[in-house]
């Protein structure tokens, strides 16, 4: 359905507009109550928007076992669009790499840690390294991975948490680049969903490490952990990501995320008590989203939103747009209940530039707003003529 702007009454120097969609007569059905499940936190987010459908205590700091490992493959990926590291780049795996993938100094043996099986001394590039770490959550991975972004694991953890801080994960700190246990080693659902979030919209072509089977690497083939991994989830959705954790402490975690027709939703679930306890949670919680929950586009980035009156301008007219799509969450069925209120900063007087924001888009469902989207021209408005300025000047007096 294509929305309908009406122009409403100025008040002073703001000027409002509505965007109604035809009224429903019908009752609505209420969204049912998100599912109860077995884990001490948990968070269903929106990737899009960042509209949170359902939590529990998911603001709670705990150790977050190899979801760590999201944090590392965000900084991994910083590094590899700025054109600081290479996919191609070989890497030499050091003593410590080595030790933490389960390597025992002095003894064949072998710790039972998550690993990729790099050898000491050997070289691996940074992809078969990304591989290694998300895929099969190899520890020695990361820390090869952390070593030849920041020369150091010490100096890695502060990259980590200076991104951190960027992405409002505001419940977490890193020690490591694994998530093996550590003194003030911390984070949260939220804080998880947050990051992932980040590197789904944020680094698109790398997502697809996410969503591989399996990986081989020295003879040695091992399955992604995350048994979700292609399950429909919903009336379509399909889930294609992220990744596992465990340890005593934090118990069973996992991050998944699912995708289908526009709308991506992301389950961070930690603290269930077993893996398939924590599979059938961030199953139910990605259904329950797909379910009862619909995205909608809108307005689209560049498109007129609606059209002003300009003063002093060359033209007596101003197209109003938004340079991001305008995309919102709402209930299944309720889309025709949304409203749209369009706030001026004031009378739109010349010369403005592209850049410049004139107001804001407000999206209110029944009242209550959903989210607000900058408004500018869609093309500089230069000043107009002298005999033009002057005429508006007179008529701006008279009103």
């Amino acid at each position: 359905m294509t929305p309908m702007l009406k122009t409403m009454t100025a008040l002073a120097t703001v000027t409002a507009l509505a965007l109604l969609f035809a009224a429903q007569s019908a009752a609505q059905m209420p969204i049912p109550q998100a599912p109860q499940i077995s884990a001490r936190q948990h968070v269903l987010m929106d990737a899009t928007t960042g509209t949170v459908l359902s939590e529990n205590a998911s603001e709670q700091a705990v150790e977050p076992a190899s979801l760590t490992k999201l944090m590392t493959a965000y900084v991994v990926f910083k590094a590899i669009s700025e054109g600081r590291v290479g996919l191609s780049d070989p890497v030499t795996i050091s003593r410590e790499a080595w030790i933490a993938g389960g390597g025992v100094p002095g003894s064949r043996a072998r710790r039972n840690v998550s690993t990729m099986y790099a050898r000491e001394r050997s070289q691996v590039t940074v992809d078969d390294l990304l591989h290694g770490m998300i895929v099969v959550s190899g520890n020695d991975a990361s820390v090869a991975l952390a070593e030849r972004v920041a020369g150091s694991e010490s100096a890695f953890a502060s990259l980590m948490n200076h991104y951190a801080g960027e992405l409002g994960m505001v419940n977490s700190n890193f020690v490591n680049s694994h998530g093996l246990p550590a003194d003030n080693h911390m984070s949260s659902a939220a804080d998880m969903a947050r990051l992932a979030r980040a590197i789904v919209n944020e680094f698109p072509d790398f997502y697809a490490y996410y969503s591989e089977r399996n990986f081989t690497w020295d003879g040695v083939t091992q399955p992604n952990r995350n048994g979700l991994l292609g399950m429909q989830v919903g009336a379509s959705a399909v889930v294609d990501g992220m990744k596992t954790g465990f340890t005593e402490a934090a118990q069973y975690c996992l991050v998944t995320s699912a995708h289908s027709a526009g709308m991506r939703l992301i389950s961070v679930v930690m603290g269930a008590p077993s893996v398939s306890a924590r599979e059938r949670a961030n199953r139910e919680l990605l259904s329950y989203g797909f379910n009862n929950f619909e995205s909608h586009v809108l307005f689209r980035a560049g498109d007129t939103v609606t059209t002003e009156r300009l003063w002093r301008g060359a033209e007596r007219e101003l197209a109003l747009g938004v340079v991001e799509d305008v995309r919102v969450l709402v209930p299944r069925g309720q889309r025709e209940r949304l409203q749209a209120e369009l706030d001026l900063t004031g009378q739109l007087s010349a010369p403005l530039e592209r850049s410049q924001s004139v107001g804001q888009l407000d999206i209110r469902l029944d009242g209550e707003s959903l989210m607000r989207a900058p408004l500018y021209p869609l093309a500089d408005a230069p000043r107009g003529s002298l005999w033009q300025r002057m005429r508006d000047g007179v008529l701006l007096w008279l009103e």
